[in-house]
């Protein structure tokens, strides 16, 4: 037989395993960011997130857990209880759709802690329902006092005089079905500070961001009336499921959602659907006034947009902030780095697009200013090498333009770079908004169609009833042809199920509405009709 050669050993040298481990350790280093906050920009945080990953030559990983303003506020003040191994420098930044609280803010001046308010986006609290609008003889109106007096309980129908006051011709005699969010929601606070600032007689429980039934954690009490929902997902899909329901929730969800909105009362006795005009009013209208936003490294407990005035104002505005440490010095340098370039991003004219595709509209310059202030405001570490941009000027400010050499730089973020699942997304994107009534079949065809479908179904119908008779008819000796017989039935039925469901969407498709990519390259940028997300 033959030997088998002995194997040879591996000689290494100390200093060329060392070279080989930092080579490994190096190739696997990436630069991570975490943030926690609001809902309401969540899937604004995760495209952009997504959209820094493409374009960033590091490796760069952002994750954002959607908790609430109220917890992302406790995560980035820290813990009352050291015990539980948590550090504020888990939160590399926060996020909420009202300020930091008066308390957590003190509460960090106690601690030699400051922080800054980044203005990042506005959006609005609508007010929803599901009356059938045939028991409607114009869009439903409500003032701040109705509204207050429904959720104070004292409301209870849709026939209360108080309501068909403003809504003659109203027929709707239905309780009303009232449903607020749980737990700890911007929302709930937006819309009840907004109803104690307008009427506070008929509203009498005070702006909170939750209520609850312990007197020690909530001393205004629980919620008078109504069935509490989770989050906008849980209070959408009660309105459109409960007919006569009512409901408060972020604007772009509730549109997104295709919910019916409520026209409010405004300061200036105007009745009012939120609308990107009407949100923008209360924001220029706020800069205008002067005395609104303050020095973003202040407080800003108590800052808000409500009943703002101006004729096509919409009176429940909220401003969405992104929380930074004033001192970032503490944290690991290439983090901080990171986080900087996001937020940069989050406000930069590519960002606010993608905001306003998220359902918010996009931020006045004058407001723009005011972020950039605030993150300028803020020490980053002595050794911290920044990000830059594959722009005009380096900035994320300016218009991409190609930077010969300087954009393949390990820290440049490069409009050029691109992931491949956006790039097909968007191309499914090009085709879907190029089908229209003419890829099926003229109106008039529809109407045929769907006349056909309904002659089916009455078909079908009778067809079921006969053979249900038929089953009914046999005795105990054929049961096994009765069995047959139903199993024969139920495919048919599943059968006719799918065709049912095959021509629904094709007949729906020209309606589709489809979320945008998180990739949005300037001057590149496909034109689509988009959907109108706080």
């Amino acid at each position: 037989a033959r030997a088998v050669p002995a194997t040879r050993p591996c000689h290494v040298g100390t200093r060329d395993m060392l070279s080989l481990v930092a080579n490994a350790l190096a190739a696997e280093q990436v630069i991570r960011m975490h943030g926690s906050g609001t809902t309401n920009p969540s899937k604004f945080f995760w495209e952009l997130g997504d959209l820094m990953e493409c374009r960033s030559k590091e490796p760069v990983h952002l994750t954002y857990r959607a908790v609430g303003s109220s917890t992302g506020q406790k995560e980035f003040v820290g813990p009352d209880d050291k015990d539980i191994g948590y550090d504020f420098h888990e939160q590399d930044f926060g996020a909420g759709d009202i300020p930091m609280t008066q308390s957590y803010f003190d509460t960090m001046k106690g601690q030699n802690r400051d922080m800054v308010h980044v203005p990042i986006t506005v959006g609005a609290i609508g007010v929803f329902h599901s009356v059938p609008e045939s028991d409607l003889a114009q869009p439903l109106h409500l003032d701040a006092c109705t509204l207050g007096l429904i959720y104070e309980g004292e409301i209870e129908r849709w026939d209360d005089p108080r309501i068909l006051a403003l809504n003659p011709g109203m027929t709707a005699s239905s309780p009303i079905y009232v449903a607020h969010r749980v737990k700890g929601s911007s929302s709930t606070s937006g819309f009840t500070e907004y109803l104690t600032k307008k009427n506070a007689t008929c509203w009498t429980r005070g702006g909170h961001k939750v209520f609850g039934p312990d007197a020690e954690l909530h001393p205004q009490g629980d919620w008078p009336t109504g069935i509490g929902k989770e989050g906008s997902g849980g209070m959408s899909t009660y309105i459109k499921e409960r007919s006569y329901a009512i409901g408060y929730i972020d604007w772009g969800h509730g549109r997104a959602a295709g919910l019916s909105e409520i026209a409010l009362l405004n300061h200036d006795k105007a009745y009012v659907k939120a609308t990107k005009e009407g949100i923008e009013a209360a924001a220029n209208q706020a800069l205008e006034l002067g005395d609104v936003y303050k020095r973003p490294d202040e407080s800003f407990a108590g800052v808000n947009l409500y009943d703002i005035q101006g004729e096509k104002t919409y009176p429940i505005v909220l401003t969405t902030y992104i929380y930074l440490a004033k001192d970032y010095t503490s944290w690991p340098a290439d983090t901080a780095a990171a986080t900087k370039a996001f937020v940069e991003m989050v406000i930069s004219p590519d960002g606010q697009k993608i905001a306003e595709e998220n359902g918010f509209v996009e931020m006045p310059s004058a407001l723009v200013n005011l972020a950039k202030q605030a993150i300028q405001m803020v020490q980053w570490p002595d050794d911290m090498v920044p990000f830059t941009f594959e722009t005009e000027d380096g900035t994320a400010f300016t218009p991409a333009k190609t930077q010969k050499e300087l954009g393949m730089q390990p820290r440049v973020i490069s409009a050029k770079r691109t992931c491949y699942g956006d790039y097909e997304r968007k191309q499914m994107l090009v085709k879907v908004n190029e089908l229209n009534s003419d890829s099926f079949a003229s109106s008039s065809s529809l109407n045929d169609v769907q006349q056909s479908l309904a002659d089916g179904l009455s078909t079908r119908d009778a067809r079921i009833s006969a053979l249900e008779a038929q089953l009914e008819d046999n005795d105990d000796e054929d049961d096994q042809t009765a069995t047959f017989a139903k199993a024969g039935l139920a495919l048919g039925i599943i059968g006719f199920i799918c065709g049912v469901m095959a021509l629904a969407v094709a007949l729906t498709k020209k309606h589709a509405t489809v979320a945008r990519p998180s990739i949005y390259t300037p001057g590149a940028a496909v034109e689509m009709n988009k959907p109108d997300d706080v």
